[in-house]
């Protein structure tokens, strides 16, 4: 299974074109005296162009981010051909390529043409002489080809970045547990209009499971005497697969600073997670998405004495995204921030109530209980209209980044019962931290993007959904009016990457809205 916000990595593959005289001549286009007009200075200067090339490389695409593969060198003469076997050259590695870095020099703004076209990739050209830039991007753009020029490496990094988000998307496959059709769900009315035309603009693709046969297959050594799929063999819990959860329960209950649970309630919800991490590699899906009041009203999930919110936190942990309520634009706008930002990304309900929050008791019961902290309470009363709250049980306990340490953290049951493991995490802790926020309209046609700055906290010692971080803004209505556009849950990340996730937004040809 791909980690997509982990494991996806940019190949690109510089192409380098030489020229060299196999006459000595002078004209319009070639100028110098004695030696300087010579096979052999041509030879040496072009050496010398190939040493400072490489070390521009090696100092210009260090990220991880990026596989560089081997650049390919083409010399050429003063003929100018452009012949088969010149482009097979430059090609021979195409299947594996997602972006050519063209260096804008050695005559091949006639090649340029050829070349792209044959290739059907993007064209980014390397930092140069910006008149060699301005030729060689125009006339292949001309004909419908991508292909982008920037004047320094820091610009060119950047757009790097965002084609490698554009191919995380592309290689992106939804596992979406539903239980009325494959869009509408009671859970989240802000979803996708057409999944289709999703598909059309970003490359994500979808397969669906029905909610009913997931939860069946949740039961341990079961294979073939599922309910909904009688004598099927089937993705149940294998012996092999409860040892896998005893060893993880041992692990999430000793690290946890507090557990409210017993043993054999977080080992029931770890069979929800066992089963879907089984059904991702199964289906070779790399996201999640799955509804909550709709599996709720079937009671099943309080037969089965689990809730889906481990699950969604311990998969975004990995980085795989993971979102409640089948909110598939979340799951897809969490894959960008987490990305962009190397660190897992946090969705929930985004609340603009001032006058609840300023009581110090939230008041959603019965979903709040706690108090508001006091210097969190401070900032609220102080700016009401700009603190903003969203609220959902699913943290990620490495919000800092993929290797950073667990944070601490409570172990907390979902249900007044006991059920439904539920990951407790202070984020008053964090308060001052700069989060970057991102959602998809349903018509996918629109981005919202916003940024802001963790205020304080709530619900650690709580149960249920209410979990939740407090954060401010620049102008809270302004950004209310614009998330009417996109939805409810606003994903967040810690960091900045506002200006990346904008210029996705345009590369993809979507409108980006901003706060």
């Amino acid at each position: 299974m791909l980690h997509l916000g982990k494991d996806i990595k940019l190949n690109i593959k510089p192409v380098y074109v030489t020229l060299h005289h196999d006459y000595v001549f002078e004209g319009p286009c070639r100028m110098g005296k004695d030696f300087e007009l010579t096979r052999e200075f041509d030879d040496m200067a072009n050496q010398e162009l190939i040493h400072g090339s490489n070390e521009e490389l090696a100092e210009n695409l260090s990220s991880p981010h990026f596989n560089v593969m081997e650049p390919v060198w083409s010399d050429r003469n003063e003929e100018f051909l452009v012949t088969p076997d010149i482009l097979d050259e430059l090609l021979k590695d195409k299947d594996q390529v997602d972006v050519y870095l063209v260096a804008p020099h050695g005559r091949l703004t006639d090649l340029m043409i050829d070349f792209a076209q044959k290739a059907g990739k993007p064209m980014v050209l390397i930092p140069g002489p910006q008149c060699m830039q301005t030729i060689m991007a125009a006339a292949p753009r001309a004909r419908g080809l991508e292909t982008y020029a920037y004047r320094t490496w820091k610009e060119t990094v950047d757009f790097l970045e965002v084609l490698r988000v554009e191919k995380m998307l592309r290689e992106s496959r939804v596992l979406c547990a539903a239980r009325f059709g494959t869009i509408r769900s009671v859970s989240d009315m802000g979803n996708f209009v057409s999944l289709e035309h999703v598909t059309d603009v970003l490359g994500t693709q979808f397969t669906f499971v029905n909610i009913h046969e997931l939860l069946d297959q949740t039961h341990i050594g079961q294979s073939g005497k599922n309910h909904t799929l009688p004598g099927r063999a089937t993705l149940n819990p294998t012996e092999e697969d409860v040892a896998e959860m005893e060893a993880l329960a041992d692990d999430l209950i000793g690290n946890a600073q507090e557990c409210d649970m017993t043993r054999e309630e977080v080992l029931n919800s770890e069979r929800f997670y066992i089963t879907v991490k089984k059904m991702l590699d199964y289906y070779g899906c790399n996201a999640f998405a799955a509804p909550c009041p709709d599996a709720c009203a079937t009671r099943r999930l309080n037969d089965e004495r689990m809730t889906f919110c481990m699950t969604h936190s311990l998969l975004g942990e990995m980085g795989v995204p993971s979102a409640c309520e089948y909110d598939i634009p979340a799951a897809l706008s969490i894959a960008i921030l987490s990305t962009f930002a190397d660190a897992p990304a946090y969705m929930g309900n985004t609340t603009h109530d001032a006058k609840a929050m300023q009581t110090g008791r939230y008041g959603l019961s019965p979903f709040f209980h706690t108090n508001i902290d006091d210097k969190c309470l401070d900032v609220v009363k102080a700016d009401p209209d700009n603190v903003i709250l969203t609220w959902h049980a699913v943290p990620r306990r490495n919000m800092r980044g993929w290797d950073a340490p667990k944070a601490p953290y409570a172990i907390r049951p979902f249900a007044a019962s006991g059920f439904g493991v539920t990951f407790r995490y202070d984020f008053t802790q964090d308060a001052g931290t700069t989060i970057t926020m991102c959602r998809i309209s349903p018509a996918c046609d629109k981005l919202f993007v916003a940024k802001g700055e963790i205020v304080g906290g709530v619900g650690y010692e709580d149960y249920s959904c209410s979990e939740g971080v407090f954060f401010r803004v620049k102008d809270g209505n302004d950004f209310f009016q614009k998330q009417l556009e996109v939805g409810n849950h606003m994903p967040l990340v810690y960091g900045d990457c506002f200006d990346q996730v904008v210029a996705l937004g345009k590369h993809l040809g979507l409108e980006v809205i901003t706060a």
